[in-house]
């Protein structure tokens, strides 16, 4: 009976912790992007003219901002969605519900071309709903090897992806999902990617740069 009770009291010791790690991923990738979204909202607040909270005691709250005409991009929106995805740990894999972010950026004004850059990772390629269109290559084989690009590939469109900065923004996009631009009376972007500060800045970066160069034609 003792022995009965003593492996009762080890097998509890090994299960507890592997039946409760996927309750604390979740908790803990909860608390990760309202942290994110805090910042994001304070970084927004410096460049916007107006700023707005929806939602603000859900899981998801939606920011909205009208920013200042020198960031090139009228309004941005900022949620997070959930997704699937694999988690491991050093001995167990997980599949446990993620959270990306979602980045909708919108110009007045008419959107010359449409692309969209994924990354090239099953879990890119399992989520990413883009516009159709042919894959191409920018020329840059280091991009190239870490993204997949579709669109029309058009002058307006090989301009931005062959621009240095451009690309410098989108590599610091960290786990991206999709940049999309596309829109007829507006340019419109979606962004899909990692919930962190770094990769939302880089994101704002890349949309002022594909605006700026698209109004240089």
């Amino acid at each position: 009976m003792q022995i009965d009770l003593f492996f009762i009291f080890w097998l509890a010791i090994v299960i507890l912790p592997v039946a409760l790690a996927p309750v604390l991923i979740v908790l803990l990738e909860k608390r990760k992007t309202k942290m994110v979204l805090k910042k994001i909202y304070s970084s927004l607040r410096e460049k916007s003219q107006k700023i707005d909270v929806s939602n603000t005691h859900s899981d998801a709250p939606k920011i909205v901002a009208e920013l200042n005409p020198e960031w090139q991009i009228d309004r941005v929106e900022v949620s997070s969605k959930p997704i699937g995805a694999f988690t491991y740990s050093s001995r167990f894999m997980f599949f446990l519900p993620r959270k990306y972010l979602n980045i909708v950026g919108i110009k007045e004004t008419r959107c010359p071309a449409k692309f969209a850059i994924t990354g090239r990772y099953p879990l890119s390629a399992t989520i990413a709903d883009t516009n159709s269109g042919r894959s191409f290559q920018t020329g840059d084989p280091v991009f190239d090897r870490k993204y997949l690009v579709k669109g029309e590939e058009d002058e307006t469109v090989l301009k931005v992806l062959s621009d240095p900065e451009f690309r410098h923004y989108i590599s610091g996009i960290y786990d991206l999902i999709k940049f999309e631009v596309k829109g007829d009376e507006n340019v419109n972007f979606v962004v899909e990617c990692n919930p962190d500060i770094e990769s939302f800045e880089n994101s704002i970066l890349a949309m002022k740069r594909v605006i700026e160069l698209m109004a240089e034609n």
